[in-house]
């Protein structure tokens, strides 16, 4: 599982999201459905400083290793390790002295109810070996570096099987069925795209709980606190609304509960990068392209030193 280690934390990321291939030697990306799958092999000992991505990142460690730093643990992650970035987290990373492989699954966060049975597996901080989803990974990744005609239907299903198998062993290791009501009854609640206003002693008292056990609870369950799942969903469900309508955003910023446009705005922009103007028109141009594959390819020298600077991105 994972170790910590004590350090410096990574200091909060305001800078616009980086691309994850930023620094590697090279790469291969196939954009299926709601996914974006990225095989990428990075060099011995890259150190790059804290950054975010345009979408959350569920990734399989395929060979080497590197050090996955978020602001209060660090992951060491050999091959088979199985880990997650949620949307908007800054982290950084210390390639191993192997270097790195790594295959990436980037979800649409548009894609809400399509998504919604792999939350365990996307929304939070999640660090574990697994290799039989090693092996999904793998047959996946060879599938990219050699695409045909059925290579977007293929590489979907198997997406789909390893965050299905993922969630699976991640109900066995919590012991899901002994989650308590409460808790369930708290996530219920969150859940519900209401633009009352929820407190902590709100949730608590529908509990049945001190508010300071509902926060820890809630925190080891899914590493962030009710707030922040609460705006996270919120963002998802506006999103999901940029993507598929036309609806003036005033509107989507008034029925997601946020106070006006203005305050949308800032809060996509800062787990996104983007404004929600800039979204919208984004994922149209995106869904006028259709599906497409990049061929794997060698990365010039003057961008790998850039990113050993410390400004790329990676998993």
């Amino acid at each position: 599982m994972s170790e910590s280690h004590s350090q410096t934390p990574p200091p909060l990321v305001s800078a616009p999201p980086v691309p994850l291939t930023l620094g590697s030697l090279r790469f291969s990306t196939l954009e299926v459905g709601p996914f974006r799958i990225t095989e990428a092999t990075y060099p011995p000992l890259l150190r790059l400083a804290p950054h975010v991505h345009d979408r959350g990142c569920f990734g399989v460690m395929l060979r080497g290793s590197f050090d996955l730093m978020f602001s209060d643990r660090t992951h060491e992650c050999p091959p088979d390790t199985v880990f997650s970035e949620p949307l908007g987290e800054a982290h950084g990373n210390q390639v191993g002295s192997s270097g790195a492989r790594t295959l990436v699954v980037q979800p649409d966060p548009a894609r809400v109810e399509l998504l919604e049975p792999f939350r365990a597996a996307l929304d939070s901080f999640l660090h574990l070996r697994l290799t039989e989803v090693a092996r999904l990974a793998r047959r996946l990744a060879r599938e990219l570096r050699a695409p045909d005609a059925m290579t977007p239907l293929v590489a979907e299903g198997q997406v789909f099987e390893m965050l299905a198998t993922t969630v699976r062993c991640c109900a066995a290791s919590r012991c899901e069925p002994g989650v308590p009501g409460w808790l369930r009854r708290v996530e219920e609640m969150l859940c519900d795209r209401g633009v009352t206003p929820l407190r902590s002693r709100d949730l608590a008292l529908a509990a049945g709980v001190h508010p300071v056990h509902l926060a820890r609870v809630f925190r080891a369950r899914h590493g962030i606190s009710p707030g922040e799942y609460l705006r996270r969903r919120r963002l998802e469900w506006a999103a999901q609304r940029l993507a598929e309508s036309t609806v003036p955003i005033a509107d989507i910023a008034l029925e997601a509960g946020f106070a006006d446009q203005s305050h949308l705005t800032r809060s996509f922009h800062r787990w996104t990068g983007l404004t929600p103007f800039q979204y919208r028109r984004s994922r149209a141009c995106r869904s006028a392209a259709g599906n497409s594959v990049r061929v794997e390819r060698q990365r010039p020298r003057a961008e790998l030193d850039g990113a050993a600077g410390g400004g790329g991105g990676l998993a």
